[in-house]
């Protein structure tokens, strides 16, 4: 359900239509679902088909617009927490006097984080 939740959180979301792309999100969800559903039957696979409608069993019970809002609430607080850490970890590989090229790794890396957070507080509608 958690992994539910992040894929839902990177699709993007306006501030001033957060309910109608909460719905339609939620239908997207239920349709990839659905699909996936009928390739497993089509393959025999009947323990994926069992899992699947377990998950379209949750997906309806708990999709709303309010519920979609607090896992995009709690994504950015996850990755502005990782920014964080990424940034204390630049800074004391600076303090080491860490070489050029590990330099470059960490920045790389707070850039990541930063992109990461960008996206994730688009998707919230920030």
């Amino acid at each position: 359900m958690k992994r539910f939740a992040i894929l839902l959180l990177l699709s993007s979301v306006s501030a001033f239509s957060v309910a109608d792309n909460a719905a339609n999100s939620c239908e997207e969800k239920r349709a990839d679902i659905l699909e996936q559903i009928d390739h497993a039957r089509q393959n025999g696979n009947d323990k994926r088909v069992a899992g699947l409608n377990k998950a379209l069993r949750e997906q309806e019970a708990n999709c709303s617009p309010a519920s979609l809002r607090k896992a995009r609430e709690k994504d950015v607080a996850e990755v502005r927490e990782k920014l964080a850490e990424r940034e204390r970890e630049l800074q004391e590989a600076r303090a080491e006097g860490k070489d050029a090229g590990k330099l470059a790794k960490r920045e790389a890396k707070v850039k990541e984080a930063q992109d990461e957070l960008q996206r994730a507080q688009k998707a919230l509608g920030e």
